[in-house]
């Protein structure tokens, strides 16, 4: 009865799916907090734009005080630096993503170079049985073919003999 084909480093190939699983989750949850910076300093250009817009009508205005162009500066100001921060930390989340990336294709590659070798093994195995079974076949044909030149020297024996 043939053995079941057991890969030796099952447990390592298992290892490894669960290390390739674990970096692409890292890597989505920085893509995700990648997202959410640049969709926060989007936020910021368009309270930027609104605020310009409202500066500008404030200025056609005669009745505005010059109080009020002084805060709405200061909030332009402020929204400005804000953007650049959001940019700065918008450019380090795409290294730490980029890292991230990284990490998981060489898990994904570590993990597909064990697959290859998994697949190449059980080729091997396969190869393996199969050659054994046609011994087994070519056996059984000999030892049937053997069995009929008995049975028929016999045969030509009790013929020849009376």
């Amino acid at each position: 009865m043939a053995r079941k084909f057991r890969f030796r480093l099952a447990t390592v190939l298992e290892e490894r799916k669960r290390q390739e699983d674990k970096k692409l989750q890292e890597w989505t949850l920085a893509r995700n907090i990648l997202s959410a910076m640049v969709e926060a300093r989007d936020g910021l250009k368009r309270r930027l734009a609104a605020a310009v817009e409202q500066a500008t009508g404030l200025a056609a205005a005669p009745e505005n005080t010059s109080a009020q162009f002084v805060a709405m500066d200061a909030f332009i100001r402020g929204t400005k630096l804000k953007i650049q921060w959001k940019n700065q930390e918008i450019e380090r989340g795409g290294k730490l993503t980029e890292k991230k990336r990284l990490e998981y294709v060489s898990a994904s590659q570590k993990r597909m170079a064990l697959e290859k070798i998994k697949d190449r093994r059980l080729e091997e195995y396969k190869e393996r049985i199969r050659k054994r079974e046609f011994k087994e076949i070519d056996d059984i044909y000999i030892m049937r073919s053997a069995w009929a030149s008995e049975r028929q020297e016999e045969e030509w024996r009790e013929a020849g003999s009376p």
